[in-house]
């Protein structure tokens, strides 16, 4: 039984030998990956950052814009009142016969 014993304690050392070879190569592939995945990861930050500032440059022209065509208008409606209640009716006319086809 001795014999029979020691095999099975050797076969279990192997099987934990073996267990831990395939763990460490795993943790080595992970790092890896991992290695390779932080260069890619900071450059996607360093766009997602660019797109975002982009996009607050384009909502702020785009802000000022709408704000400056209000003013236009609002100067042209003090300036011209009658002239502004034509173009009001007349675009209102024009929107309801669009609208009844």
């Amino acid at each position: 039984m001795s014999t029979a014993s020691s095999k099975l304690r050797n076969t279990r050392d192997e099987e934990q030998s073996t267990t831990r070879k395939v763990a460490s190569v795993a943790h080595e592939a992970i790092d890896g990956a991992a290695e390779k995945a932080e260069p890619v990861e900071q450059k996607l930050r360093d766009q997602a950052g660019k797109a975002g500032e982009q996009i607050e440059a384009t909502q702020a022209a785009a802000t000022e814009q709408v704000q400056q065509s209000i003013k236009r208008a609002e100067s042209f409606v003090r300036e011209k009142p009658v002239a502004a209640t034509g173009i009001a009716f007349a675009a209102g006319v024009l929107a309801a016969l669009i609208l009844r086809r």
